[in-house]
């Protein structure tokens, strides 16, 4: 079973990174094959349709939006945030998630099986990490959108490796030169 940090980070992490990695969620069959290697779906009984390709890309690129503005507030627009958080609300909607109640705790899962099922374990996972106050740690690096935990003790980390630090940096440094020659 994939830890609900995994789980999360997994599916963010589909997405092609500005052109580093390439689109996991492209077709069907990609959606399909990621279904399977991350949570083991039985791929007998596994159907993917267009739809499903769709509606998942819909959901990660919300989650995306929610974490780029865990790592930068001002990277992404109020209206991208608002559009984001519509369309996991929708989602929410048609995934129901059941509470599970023990003796040792409670948590969410999905009440649906397949592709639904997987999606809804997500969303669980998006809630128990709130819950825990872990969520706002989960961002997407300002530079490449990639998803990470961010380890740092003042929770203050904005990119994914130091690389992307570098990049960003130089890109602004760029900018600052090529403006200062304009004038």
């Amino acid at each position: 079973m994939v830890s609900t940090e995994d789980l999360v980070l997994g599916f963010a992490n589909t997405h092609g990174h500005l052109g580093r990695l390439s689109e996991r969620f492209a077709d069907c069959a990609g959606l399909r094959d990621w279904l399977i290697q991350q949570q083991g779906v039985d791929s007998k009984v596994l159907v993917v349709t267009a739809a499903d390709v769709i509606e998942a890309r819909e959901i990660r690129d919300a989650l995306v939006t929610v974490m780029v503005s865990h790592a930068d507030a001002e990277a992404a627009t109020a209206d991208e945030l608002l559009v984001a958080e519509h369309a996991l609300q929708r989602a929410a909607q048609r995934y129901p998630l059941q509470a599970n109640i023990t003796r040792e705790g409670a948590g969410l899962s999905s009440a649906q099986a397949g592709v639904a099922g997987v999606i809804g374990s997500v969303l669980a996972s998006v809630v128990e990490l709130a819950q825990s106050g872990q969520w706002n740690r989960f961002k997407a690096c300002r530079n490449c959108h990639h998803s990470f935990v961010d380890q740092s003790r003042n929770a203050s980390a904005t990119f994914c490796r130091t690389s992307c630090k570098s990049q960003a940096g130089m890109r602004a440094y760029r900018s600052r030169q090529r403006g200062t020659a304009e004038q």
